[in-house]
């Protein structure tokens, strides 16, 4: 009985052993800090093939997306290998659906890659984006794009104004890692810690504090880690004074190297440098070292781009024709739903014929069906479904009851969202 309850017991003691991490706040291993509180950050892991959005210091996500990467696996090493790279980057420019292929929806966001760490290690290609897709009802297949990071055209809208171009950082996984909050905090107040020794060190000019957060292999330009600590001290002979200020702080890490991000204002008695600085830390010899720097002279984050724009000119309504024959209570109206986008868009279609009261008829998925104006309109549930690739002519006949005139037309286009993009209303 003794023997069984000591059995017992140290069951228990071992159960308990792994309960900590239960009631502990766990955090994504990349995101030691990312920036103020509506500052973003994509989180892509290849294994799910999921890319999750992080805003400010919340440990969970503001939202999933499914998204597809490289036909490959592993890590994108050349050109052509098909494989999405693992790291971090930043988005550097806005294509629209104007200048893209079909293949690639109705807009892309391009990756800075190769990075500065990747240039190191020597891996090449280019052209990693993250884009939408070419049609809008196939499911995305998993693991099939050519690198790129792809998603549904209308995921790809709702993330659109979370991005700010050169801030926004997107870092890419094989599979997310989490720990406790504590300890991500704890990693972050040394990398502020680095940073903010960094900067004493260059604005108190001396050099040998500053220079010790440089890597040996250290390169930038034409300099090297002994060129460029020369270079720094001829600078500092002829300036009186330096004041470095870092603002709106980031700090991402992925696999073996982290970057911090910032706005650098940077002002000396002869000088003057404002704009956006990313250092790339790596270790050597157990302590981090700054492998790489870049500078985005002149430049404040870009404003973060507003959702998909498919409505306005890219969607119209054209050519009405319309027939009524009230003594056979019939109705028939024809126009074109025209889409002016190279790329084939999901569009739901609600059409309306009502009399003077506003009550009627709409026209469904499942034909005309009676209507009234109080009655809601869910146009996700109700209207027709559409795939639009240039045009599509619609004819739709009407049998309505005697008594009812029909005095105007109303046509709805929604996107996937229930956003509406075109509406129109005709006179009768």
């Amino acid at each position: 009985m003794r023997q069984s309850f000591v059995r017992a017991e140290l069951l228990l003691l071992l159960l308990l052993s792994f309960l900590p991490l239960c009631g502990e706040n766990l955090y994504p291993d990349n995101l030691l800090m990312i920036g103020q509180e509506k500052e973003t950050a994509f989180l892509v892991e290849k294994r799910s093939q999921k890319m999750y959005l992080y805003q400010g210091n919340n440990p969970n996500p503001l939202m999933v997306f499914t998204i597809t990467t490289g036909k490959n696996g592993g890590n994108k090493m050349s050109e052509g290998d098909e494989k999405t790279p693992l790291g971090i980057y930043f988005f550097t420019k806005t294509m629209e659906d104007d200048e893209l292929p079909p293949l690639y929806g109705l807009r892309a966001f391009v990756m800075d890659y190769p990075n500065a760490v990747d240039t190191f290690q020597q891996k090449r290609g280019s052209g990693i984006w993250l884009h939408g897709s070419d049609d809008p009802f196939k499911p995305l297949t998993p693991f099939s794009t050519r690198g790129c990071v792809a998603m549904k055209n209308a995921d790809l809208g709702k993330v659109s104004s979370y991005i700010t171009l050169d801030k926004t950082p997107i870092i890419t996984v094989e599979e997310i890692r989490f720990r406790p909050y504590k300890e991500v905090i704890e990693e972050r107040d040394l990398f502020l810690n680095l940073l903010e020794s960094w900067r004493k060190g260059w604005e108190s000019r001396q050099i040998d504090k500053y220079i010790t957060h440089y890597h040996p292999l250290f390169r930038m330009d034409n300099f090297d880690y002994v060129s460029y600590k020369k270079f720094k001290e001829r600078l500092n002979s002829l300036y009186s004074f330096i004041k470095v200020d870092l603002e709106d702080i980031q700090i991402i890490k992925a696999g073996d190297y982290v970057v911090t991000s910032f706005y650098q204002v940077y002002q000396s008695d002869k000088k003057r440098f404002v704009g956006v600085k990313r250092l790339y830390w790596v270790k050597d010899g157990g302590r981090w070292k700054i492998l790489r720097e870049i500078s985005l002279p002149n430049k404040r984050w870009t404003p973060p781009k507003s959702t998909l724009k498919q409505g306005g000119k890219w969607m119209s309504v054209e050519d009405f024709r319309w027939e009524n024959d009230p003594l056979q209570g019939l109705f028939r109206l024809n126009f074109t739903v025209k889409n002016g986008l190279k790329s084939p868009m999901a569009t739901y279609l609600v059409v309306k014929v009502l009399g003077p009261d506003g009550s009627g008829y709409l026209y469904s998925r499942e034909g005309f069906i009676p209507f009234s104006p109080s009655d809601p309109i869910l146009p996700l549930k109700k209207g027709k479904l559409l795939s639009l690739t240039t045009a599509q002519e619609m004819n739709i006949p009407l049998q309505y009851e005697k008594g009812f005139y029909p005095s105007r037309v109303e046509v709805q286009l929604f996107d996937p969202e229930g956003i509406l993009l075109h509406s129109e209303t005709i006179t009768i």
